[in-house]
């Protein structure tokens, strides 16, 4: 990601309401997974472990970072955070219960090839949790400065994990949001601006935007409502194998 943003990204991540909200959907989404006990968790893209303390309350975790300036030497997680991208010989062997991968493959250029590497890394019955930015109709600077090669539709979300394993879910998140965010999209092509779209709001702001998105998650969800910011998809490897299969290692890649 773009270099200032990427040192605001960790700030971002344990404040602002966005990112406080879709943790809060992420572990009910979890909740909901039936995960074995003491679960061997892959987090790709993790940055600096940022979901590694929520995710800890299902397993062993471990992550992937290949941007190596989201990492600093001083951090509690650096020795269970490989830099090496997906794919690379040293995660032969590696297998995982849960991968996650949030707001991640949008930045991979081979989005097919990086999922097809962590589904190659999913036990029988292990599940892919993935969260993506949702419609080029969204396309805005805020997509430039995070590096992103594309948004996804529900529909091509579906192809790109058809034929992966099985599907259990594919849904829009954040609705409410699609509109203003569209604005200022619009905002921005016709005046030429790159209106800011990640400040840090003011505390109770922000703890009042965590709350309606909430609200509008556990309210709409049945609904499936056909529009949001981001989409989220939750894959099952159904695959069966003759012999256990190793846990997640801890040597560096």
């Amino acid at each position: 990601m773009d270099a200032e943003y990427g040192r605001m990204y960790e700030e971002l991540y344990r404040r602002h309401w966005w990112f406080r909200a879709r943790e809060r959907i992420l572990r009910g989404v979890i909740d909901g997974l039936h995960l074995p006990h003491n679960a061997d968790i892959l987090d790709v893209g993790c940055g600096n472990g940022l979901f590694f303390e929520a995710l800890g309350r299902y397993g062993r975790v471990r992550g992937i970072e290949v941007d190596r300036s989201l990492v600093p030497p001083d951090s509690p997680y650096r020795d269970r955070i490989d830099t090496a991208p997906l794919g690379e010989p040293c995660y032969a062997g590696m297998q995982f219960d849960l991968i996650t991968a949030l707001d991640c493959i949008e930045h991979i250029e081979d989005d097919r090839k990086a999922v097809e590497d962590m589904v190659g890394m999913l036990r029988p019955g292990g599940k892919l949790l993935i969260t993506v930015p949702a419609s080029m109709m969204l396309w805005d600077h805020h997509d430039v400065i995070n590096q992103h090669f594309r948004r996804y539709t529900a529909g091509s979300l579906r192809q790109l994990l058809a034929g992966r394993g099985r599907l259990l879910d594919v849904r829009h998140l954040f609705h409410a949001l699609f509109l203003p965010k569209l604005a200022v999209k619009t905002f921005n092509q016709w005046f030429h601006r790159d209106a800011i779209q990640h400040g840090m709001p003011a505390t109770f702001v922000s703890k009042a935007m965590e709350t309606a998105c909430l609200l509008e998650h556990y309210a709409l969800k049945p609904l499936r409502v056909p529009f949001g910011t981001s989409l989220i998809a939750v894959l099952e490897n159904p695959r069966s194998v003759a012999s256990e299969p190793q846990g997640g290692s801890s040597r560096p890649c």
